[in-house]
């Protein structure tokens, strides 16, 4: 086992080019603007990472927007392998190359960032999960911040259409974050979801801050909730620190459904 990163996060700042029609932050044209950029590259690849999986190795949304002039493309990678790769990619849309496409509009390449804040971006970022998991540590609360449309799929009615959960409960949230820890993380470093179990139903919402929305992913809207929420955690230490180091794996991990399009953008809090 190493603590080599296999888990990056990249902020890509795109400037739409002059007369483009004005971007429009939807999650399929996110998602597909990444492909292309991979697809360039690594063809193979990037039909891999297109296909039907039970979890996808990264996440694509946008960032809220922060200004006109700029759009912000969170891309966070949960295999070692997909770093060089995606580097590669981005060299490639270097000055001169065929400007990137984000459904109608025409962008050119900025800033990659790959730091975390303050630096570089809070958004950004590189860890492993064995670090992850060695580093977690036991705390009294932890607070969550959800910034693109979250949702936590509970299977379909009788009627095929699919069930959702909207509120940030504790029992959505962190089983959530955990299934999708043991599909991606080292098989050494899987996590106990007894132990989970028990954890969860000794937490509390102290505070929050959530919001209704939708997020357009080409069919359709898709509800979801945006917000920030903080949570008590079990007084055990050693529930409490699976808890924290769950929290942290936001980050790259991403919460709920569909994240690979544009939904579930989270991040722990150091304070709410």
């Amino acid at each position: 086992m190493t603590d080599f990163p296999d888990l990056y996060a990249f902020v890509v700042q795109l400037h739409p080019l002059a007369n483009s029609p004005a971007p429009r932050p939807q999650g399929h044209g996110a998602q597909a603007l990444f492909l292309d950029v991979m697809r360039a590259i690594a063809p193979d690849l990037a039909a891999e990472l297109h296909a039907d999986a039970k979890s996808k190795p990264y996440t694509v949304a946008i960032l809220p927007r922060r200004g006109r002039d700029m759009v912000e493309l969170r891309v966070s990678l949960l295999r070692a392998d997909l770093f060089p790769t995606f580097v590669q990619a981005m060299l490639h849309q270097m000055p001169g190359a065929t400007p990137l496409r984000l459904g109608q509009s025409a962008l050119r390449l900025g800033d990659i960032i790959g730091t975390p804040a303050p630096q570089g971006h809070p958004w950004a970022g590189y860890h492993s999960f064995a670090e992850l998991s060695t580093r977690a540590a036991p705390c009294h609360t932890v607070a969550l911040e959800f910034v693109t449309a979250t949702a936590i799929g509970q299977g379909s009615r009788a009627d095929g259409r699919p069930r959702l959960a909207l509120l940030p409960t504790p029992e959505q949230i962190f089983p959530s974050l955990a299934r999708r820890w043991n599909e991606l993380a080292p098989a050494g470093l899987a996590l106990e979801l007894e132990l989970l179990k028990v954890a969860v139903a000794e937490m509390l919402v102290t505070r929050h801050r959530i919001e209704s929305t939708e997020i357009s992913l080409g069919k359709g809207p898709q509800k979801g909730f945006v917000g920030t929420v903080a949570y008590e955690l079990p007084t055990d230490r050693e529930q409490a620190r699976l808890l924290a180091l769950l929290a942290d794996a936001a980050l790259f991990l991403g919460v709920g459904m569909k994240t690979a399009r544009g939904m579930g953008l989270c991040r722990r809090m150091r304070d709410l």
